[in-house]
């Protein structure tokens, strides 16, 4: 009996036999994955590739498969899969490779995806900076007495080394925020406590501070050196209390500072945003000199 279109068509969409196993396509080495069949596919995707690399089937620099075997064991497109890509890579999970032996791979453990998270949340006004400098007060003070207990006498010399390094470079008029290692104290007093996860956190938060004070003036304030000094003095002594104290203040200070600057700015563009529509009016603004050409009108 002659085979039909369809039924043709049929076997052809057919899986093969070997490639199948409980509901799971299997390759011949590497991560295997379901094939998509709800939510949009790409969110589908990311989270089959999140939990591989969360239950260590996929680890820090391992290829991820190519493009086109990626849409055949998932059963999508190809720019579902790409889009996925993005969308991980964006989360700081995946890193794409050029070259011969290039492509996505899984990416080093970093706090980019959630500095990159924050600093959009702060950027819209979802997170008030305020609650920003909560958690960075409330993270560092938990590194200080995580610290004084478990800081090692190299853990304490690298600090030190650091605060002398950036005391030269201020001396010498070259400090600056343009500068990531301007924040290396943070990051190293994290790394005191000996926890990966305090490190991520505050290195998150340190950053996107000192991306916001880099927009307002590159140069840093001319006590940072002073309170580092004391600050690590107080944990050599063992007195978190004060160390604690010494660092709030810091931190609190730059938020005032920073709060003060969003205001101003704001109020300058409001001045600015009513300028320009009196000018659209042809109206003169109460208390401004600048006097529209035309006809006024009261």
């Amino acid at each position: 009996m002659p085979k039909t279109p369809a039924s043709s068509s049929a076997k052809r969409r057919k899986k093969p036999a070997a490639a199948e196993k409980s509901g799971r396509l299997l390759t011949q080495d590497g991560p295997q994955f379901h094939p998509v069949r709800t939510q949009r596919a790409f969110e589908a995707v990311c989270d089959q590739i999140r939990h591989q690399i969360a239950d260590g089937t996929l680890h820090p620099g391992q290829r991820i498969p190519g493009e086109r075997e990626l849409a055949e064991q998932f059963d999508i497109s190809r720019s579902g899969v790409r889009e996925a890509l993005r969308s991980l890579e964006l989360a700081g999970l995946v890193e794409a490779r050029t070259g011969q032996s290039g492509g996505f791979f899984i990416k080093s453990g970093n706090t980019e995806g959630i500095t990159q998270a924050v600093r959009d949340l702060v950027a819209l006004g979802q997170v008030p900076l305020a609650n920003v400098t909560e958690a960075r007060i409330e993270l560092t003070c938990m590194a200080i007495r995580l610290a004084c207990q478990r800081a090692t006498p190299a853990d304490l010399d690298a600090i030190e080394a650091d605060i002398d390094h950036h005391a030269e470079l201020f001396r010498q008029g070259q400090g600056s925020r343009n500068s990531r290692s301007v924040g290396e104290f943070y990051r190293l007093l994290a790394r005191a406590t000996h926890n990966e996860v305090i490190v991520m956190l505050i290195d998150a938060l340190s950053e996107i501070v000192r991306t916001l004070l880099m927009r307002l003036d590159p140069k840093p304030r001319s006590d940072i050196v002073r309170v580092r000094r004391l600050v690590l003095r107080q944990i050599r002594q063992g007195d978190a209390v004060k160390a604690c104290a010494t660092m709030t203040a810091h931190l609190k200070n730059i938020n005032e500072y920073l709060e003060a600057a969003h205001q101003e700015r704001a109020q300058s563009s409001a001045a600015g945003r009513t300028l320009a529509a009196a000018r659209k009016r042809r109206i003169t603004p109460v208390g401004s000199d600048t006097s529209p050409p035309g006809p006024l009108y009261r």
